[in-house]
């Protein structure tokens, strides 16, 4: 059985700060700013994030997934929902294509 070291350092509060500003942007856009949203979390989960050593980084982009994220939404709405599953899975593989690990320059060291 494949066996792995997978560990995670992030720390509540700079989520916590993640959270409230991208939440906010998503507000006061009405649900336009949510790719960008939801791809600085995804930046942030990936960075924290080791897999026997190697850290990850999710390189999506906002404008990357606001097309997904529109067809989606539509066909959800045309079909009155039956979309959603096949929507779920189309998001999911959008997601893990643009999710690798890191490489030298990949992250920024503070």
């Amino acid at each position: 059985m494949p066996t792995g070291n997978f560990e995670f350092r992030g720390k509540g509060l700079s989520f916590w700060w993640l959270m409230i500003w991208t939440n906010f942007l998503t507000i006061i856009t009405f649900s336009l700013y949510w790719p960008w949203a939801y791809c600085a979390q995804q930046k942030w989960i990936a960075e924290k994030t080791f897999i026997n050593g190697k850290q990850l980084v999710f390189k999506g982009t906002g404008i990357g997934l606001f097309g997904t994220y529109l067809f989606i939404a539509i066909m959800t709405v045309i079909t009155f929902g039956l979309y959603s599953p096949w929507g779920y899975c189309r998001f999911k593989r959008w997601q893990t294509n643009n999710l690798y690990f890191a490489e030298n320059g990949d992250i920024e060291q503070f």
